[in-house]
């Protein structure tokens, strides 16, 4: 504990601010798994959607949802229009949620998230690369 003349240590302002983003980011994400598994899914399951497939992708900054597939349970595409769009809203801003943070930064990131309706399980599959380009670049003046 710093003492009146003692400065306080610049690192424990950092890790106050830090810890703080982090419980902001588990709220989001906690709310986030709340409004999907309660007013979400169970929207989808009226509608027989068994599992919802959604793609993203991102680089240079920017980074979006590519595409959703709904499926039943027999495996069948689930026909996106016969769905309610504000449902549809709902669930990409919560896939939103858990993507995997700065997934769209410089080379960025993909992946698919897979969302099952009747368990409520979501499994993230993240690929994350940069390419090497080396070169030699020789002159004569």
């Amino acid at each position: 504990m710093p003492t009146p003349n003692t400065p306080a240590d610049p690192g424990d302002e950092f890790r106050q601010i830090i810890a703080q983003f982090r419980q902001a980011e588990q709220a989001r994400m906690d709310d986030a798994k709340k409004r999907l598994r309660t007013q979400v899914l169970p929207r989808l399951v009226q509608q027989r959607v068994a599992n919802i497939e959604a793609a993203y992708s991102g680089f240079g900054d920017s980074g979006a949802i590519d595409g959703l597939q709904f499926r039943d349970a027999a495996g069948q595409r689930v026909d996106r229009t016969t769905l309610p769009l504000e449902v549809i809203e709902q669930l990409e801003n919560c896939i939103y949620e858990f993507l995997p943070a700065g997934f769209e930064i410089n080379d960025g990131g993909q992946g698919s998230v897979l969302i099952e309706t009747l368990t409520a399980k979501v499994t993230i599959q993240h690929q994350n690369y940069t390419e090497p380009r080396d070169s030699t670049r020789e002159f004569t003046l």
